[in-house]
């Protein structure tokens, strides 16, 4: 039995418009319990470490369960649980032992969903794009609607309504075809997988998204503080950050019919070139309205392109038996180990050298990032 297109659309709204909770507002809600930017910046990092190490463990123990659906379930059973804690603790270790338990287990949901949806679609990426948008539009809504209610509300509600959307994301699981899979006998063969890392195409991979994730550092961790302070409501902050996925959206949707203009290697090098136009920018012109709306525009770039081609390289670098594995490996150093450095960076500079010099260091990185892809990746076109 296959997994239904519109099962796999279902978890992307509901899985990003979590992400629409915490990557806008988890840092007012630090903020707001009085931790200071070092604090908020390692909070994030801590957030990101365990990014790293999840979905590589979680990929590693495949083989105790029937297949993905299954644990999803129970991951997504487990984060439910571990973030109820959240409601009985406000200090500072408290706080990161709820996000380092919870953080756990959400980011082992993501890469076997990818993994299903990508096999559910024969591995097309124009396609993938298609059902993959409705996680954009979830974060929309969600960081809209979180924008105005929080002008309605202190932000000690965000945790409430991050409860309610795990606890849909375990609902949507449960109810979810108990697909399995057949695995080949290598796979779960570790040596010879970590054979394919020393690989010049596939290092270079890795190294430009831990650049571009690194980038993203004081964007995720602290641009809606850097909103508040330049005096925006919580209402705008939220439809600043909806422009940006909004973008997104529309480049999931037609990137099927604009991917062909250029390779693959083309697509990476525009998108972060223009990612550290962005940051660049975005530290230089925080006051002008219009200017971050132009600027949150590139977000179609800077993530949209970014990640629909990703995912297309880490189904050719890596053989099929390999893909859960490669997809784990993907989303751990990419958004763990770039998201983590990142995160910890800017919060150590954040008040030394201000938010115009952190968002500029921020584009230095995805600089390099593209200076990397250049070097090392193949121009595929197809």
């Amino acid at each position: 039995m296959t997994v239904s297109p519109s099962r796999f659309a279902l978890f992307y709204a509901l899985y990003f418009a979590l992400l629409g909770c915490i990557a806008p507002y988890w840092g007012l809600y630090l903020h707001d319990l009085s931790f200071s930017p070092a604090e908020i910046g390692s909070l994030m990092a801590l957030f990101g470490v365990v990014r790293i190490l999840a979905p590589n463990m979680w990929a590693s123990q495949a083989e105790r369960f029937r297949g993905p659906v299954q644990m999803v379930r129970y991951a997504g059973l487990l984060t439910l649980v571990c973030f109820s804690l959240i409601f009985i603790t406000q200090s500072f270790v408290g706080v990161a032992m709820v996000m380092l338990a919870y953080g756990f287990f959400w980011a082992a949901m993501l890469p076997q969903y990818e993994v299903l949806c990508l096999r559910a679609l024969g591995n097309q990426v124009d396609k993938y794009s298609r059902v993959r948008l409705w996680g954009s539009i979830g974060f929309v809504v969600s960081v809209t609607a979180l924008g105005v209610l929080l002008n309605a509300f202190e932000v000690g509600v965000l945790p409430i309504v991050m409860w309610a959307l795990m606890m849909l994301i375990t609902v949507n699981s449960w109810l979810m075809p108990d697909v399995s899979h057949p695995r080949s006998p290598s796979e779960g063969g570790g040596e010879s997988f970590w054979r394919y890392l020393f690989r010049p195409a596939i290092v270079g991979f890795i190294l430009l998204n831990v650049l571009l994730q690194l980038s993203f550092g004081p964007y995720y961790t602290f641009f809606s503080i850097y909103l508040d302070e330049a005096g925006y409501s919580a209402a705008m902050t939220g439809v600043i950050w909806a422009v940006g996925v909004i973008a997104e959206v529309v480049l999931f949707w037609q990137f099927g019919r604009i991917m062909h203009l250029l390779s693959w290697r083309a697509w990476v090098i525009v998108s972060l070139v223009l990612t550290a136009l962005r940051w660049l920018l975005t530290g230089v012109l925080i006051g002008s309205l219009p200017s971050l709306f132009i600027l949150q525009i590139l977000h179609a770039f800077s993530f949209g392109v970014m990640h629909a081609v990703s995912m297309r390289y880490v189904q050719k670098l890596f053989p099929d038996h390999f893909h859960g594995r490669a997809q784990a490996l993907y989303s751990s150093v990419s958004f763990g180990v770039g998201g983590a450095l990142g995160a910890w960076i800017s919060g150590l500079l954040w008040e030394p050298m201000g938010g115009t010099l952190v968002f500029a260091l921020a584009g230095a990185a995805s600089l390099a990032g593209a200076v990397v892809a250049w070097l090392t990746l193949s121009p595929v076109k197809r």
